[in-house]
């Protein structure tokens, strides 16, 4: 039996392949140039996990302590005048494993207690006119940067020399009026314990 279709076939070939353009040298440098930004990348991807990784690996060095942050028997965790201590998100703790109970003994009755994980942290309080002092006590492996902002202006900025044993620094400012005051703790002192103080002079 003939194949009708087989001369239709032919015809729309005939007529189609003089309009159909090939790629050309255009498509193909895109294509290449498409490819090599794709390699790129992933390679800088790894570089920045390499560094990221090797950062970390420099900053636990001479702290052979590695503790986890959450209790495997499921108690509610230490407790900090009455209240618990909030987890630095399910990380890793690294320094001495007490250190939450160290700057809670350099800062007695302290407004907030913290460990801290990636990330800044911001407390706000709202206070006096006056002369205050904030005493900020820090215990872990890392400089903890503390920047103090006065009605939402930076007033200080500093970095305590944290260490192990605990390190305990008070800083003076005064309020022309009533307002909040802002403590960021700096997300470079990761795994550091720290607590604070406000009090009116």
């Amino acid at each position: 039996m003939p194949d009708h279709l087989s001369p239709l076939f032919d015809d729309l070939r005939r007529q189609a392949l003089p309009r159909v353009q090939p790629p050309g040298a255009d498509a193909a440098r895109r294509t290449v140039h498409r490819r090599v930004t794709a390699q790129a990348a992933a390679a800088a991807v790894v570089v920045m996990a390499a560094g990221v990784t090797f950062g970390l690996i420099q900053r636990g060095e001479g702290d052979a302590t590695v503790v986890p942050a959450s209790s495997a028997s499921g108690s509610a965790g230490p407790m900090i005048s009455g209240w618990p201590v909030p987890e630095a998100s399910g990380q890793l703790w690294r320094g001495l494993p007490n250190k939450v109970e160290i700057v809670d003994g350099l800062v007695p009755g302290a407004d907030h207690v913290d460990v801290m994980g990636d990330f800044d942290q911001d407390i706000g309080m709202d206070t006096a006119a006056g002369r205050h002092r904030l005493r900020v006590g820090c215990s872990g492996p890392a400089p903890l940067p503390v920047t103090i902002l006065l009605h939402d202006r930076i007033d200080q900025q500093h970095s305590l020399a944290c260490a192990d044993s605990g390190v305990v620094e008070e800083y003076e400012f005064t309020m022309a009026e009533a307002g909040s005051v802002r403590v960021i703790v700096g997300g470079g002192g990761q795994f550091d314990a720290y607590a604070l103080k406000l009090t009116k002079i």
